[in-house]
């Protein structure tokens, strides 16, 4: 009953980081409401979340988001999971 609930709320998956600074994510789950959480994967993507900061700059109903930095690009190797929780 409990994973009912959850179905298709939680979902998470990787990415990395374009040598840029956007990188845009696909995923048909992403609601307005989403929240997303990202973890590095790979010490390169650490110190860009670090001295560059990450951040979500938009989300496209059932279709993106996308992660961007605060500071600088990235170097196109930073490798990322992430976790997309959508409320009810």
């Amino acid at each position: 009953e409990w994973v009912q609930v959850w179905n298709g709320r939680i979902v998470g998956g990787t990415f990395t980081l374009t040598a840029a600074t956007t990188t845009i994510v696909s995923q048909s789950s992403v609601q307005a409401g989403s929240v997303i959480m990202v973890m590095p994967t790979n010490a390169t993507a650490a110190l860009t979340q670090r001295t560059n900061g990450l951040y979500i700059s938009a989300k496209t109903a059932a279709s993106t988001f996308s992660v961007s930095t605060q500071n600088g690009s990235a170097l196109g190797t930073e490798t990322f999971g992430y976790v997309l929780f959508t409320p009810s």
